[in-house]
């Protein structure tokens, strides 16, 4: 599917204006048109509204696809017995990529580049500490109830303040937990 649409010609209709387009080429903006503005229209369109039906359908939606991730990797790695969760974890990530470089062939989803003060070696450190987190969260899971590897998940913010607290004698005034929490 990835290769069908990063052909030359595919792309070339992808981009097309309605005028100089062919039927598929139409019928694939007309969707694409049609996506977006239902999209611009469920976020509140070009005026700013103050609405929090798009923050909680999006926090709705990304609860249930982690609880969701959560019973699967669960499923796969104990009842049927798949005892490679780093694996698991390698996979996860090759379907995100794939799903990221679709959407970003259709322009649902466009690129943003680091700003020029990121270094690119502190997005590769961070990529791989992210990767291995939830390689090893997987592995975790494998070996611990899934009530267990929730509180764990739960734990780690406070458990961070904590060290950094102890550690750094760094403070947290309430007025930001308070922003931050509105």
């Amino acid at each position: 599917m990835l290769g069908f649409l990063m052909r030359k010609d595919v792309r070339k209709i992808l981009k097309r204006k309605d005028s100089d387009a062919g039927e598929k080429g139409r019928a694939l903006e007309e969707v694409r048109a049609s996506l977006f503005s239902k999209l611009r229209a469920f976020g509140g369109g070009k005026r700013q509204q103050t609405t929090l039906w798009g923050p909680t359908v999006a926090l709705t939606f990304n609860f249930f696809v982690s609880v969701s991730i959560i019973l699967m990797n669960k499923l796969v790695l104990v009842t049927v017995g798949f005892n490679y969760p780093i694996f698991l974890s390698f996979l996860h990530y090759v379907c995100s990529w794939l799903i990221m470089a679709i959407l970003n062939a259709l322009s649902i989803l466009s690129l943003s580049t680091p700003s020029k003060s990121t270094k690119y070696s502190s997005l590769l450190s961070l990529g791989i500490v992210m990767s291995l987190s939830t390689g090893l969260a997987n592995v975790s899971l494998k070996y611990n109830s899934v009530g267990f590897y929730q509180m764990a998940k739960i734990a780690v913010t406070p458990a961070i303040v904590l060290a950094e607290f102890v550690l750094f004698r760094k403070k947290i005034s309430f007025l930001k937990v308070n922003v931050s929490y509105c």
